[in-house]
């Protein structure tokens, strides 16, 4: 028998835990440097990245995560004996308080889904899941998963920024995540935001706010007449709620949201 042809792939080392973090706004200072060396001395730091591997039955210290993405890396893919954690961390400003407040507590089936984190100066979203095939799919010829991973969420991080929360919410609709019921088609409906986190939308942010939970309103209503339609939203029954739409999805979220396993 001979060897034709040999092509390089991805297969998790079901012994060994792997850990990338990756820092989009800025290259990392010093002192991120030294936080990222703090939690291992064979860690592989480098301009933008951070990459650990633990061994057996050892993993990365909690307290990391905190440190790291709380300010110096924005995005975080690790694996684990076939679980998954994606982990994207963003500026704590009311604005995205109220945006991620759906999805504090949104896990479902085997403790999978999303949850959003307090780091102190940001606010953390992570995603639990698993992935077909362990993610084989994100790792081409000559590619490493959890750098693909890492591209993508750049690009998701990016659309959450600008308010867009679609990717969260399919993430939570696949595995049934979140106390937030759901309408008559099966889609989550995410609860209103805290009313002090109202106060600090604006009117354009608040009729957004009304048209993602199918609150009718009219153009010419002040922000306080929309922040008391708002207020006001209470769980119904399901047949009550209004038709909504399945998020759409940009082509990175679909990528990711495609590969989705349950555990």
């Amino acid at each position: 028998m001979r060897i034709l042809r040999i092509r390089r792939g991805f297969q998790a080392d079901h012994s060994s835990s792997s850990y990338l973090f990756y820092a989009v706004d800025q290259p990392i200072s010093a002192e991120g440097r030294e936080v990222a060396h703090r939690y291992s001395s064979r860690a592989e730091v480098h301009d933008r990245t951070v990459r650990y591997q633990k061994w057996g039955e050892s993993d990365l210290n909690p307290h990391a995560y905190k440190a790291l993405l709380g300010e110096h890396y924005d995005v975080m893919v690790s694996e684990s004996y076939d679980w998954w954690t994606l982990m994207i961390a963003l500026p704590k400003t009311p604005q995205t308080q109220a945006l991620l407040a759906p999805f504090t507590d949104a896990r479902g089936s085997d403790d999978q889904g999303v949850e959003v984190v307090d780091s102190g100066q940001r606010l953390v979203v992570v995603i639990s899941c698993a992935f077909e095939g362990n993610g084989v799919e994100f790792a081409g010829y000559d590619e490493d998963a959890l750098e693909t991973l890492v591209d993508l969420l750049v690009k998701v991080r990016a659309e959450l920024i600008d308010g867009d929360v679609s990717f969260l919410e399919a993430v939570v609709s696949f595995y049934d995540g979140g106390e937030t019921g759901e309408d008559e088609d099966g889609d989550q409906c995410p609860e209103p935001p805290p009313i002090a986190a109202l106060d600090a939308l604006s009117k354009s942010e608040l009729q957004q706010q009304c048209a993602n939970r199918g609150i009718v309103f009219r153009k010419s209503w002040t922000k306080a007449q929309l922040r008391a339609a708002l207020a006001a939203t209470v769980p119904t029954p399901p047949g009550a709620r209004p038709k909504r739409r399945a998020p759409r999805l940009s082509r990175a979220a679909q990528k990711i949201v495609g590969q989705l396993e349950r555990v």
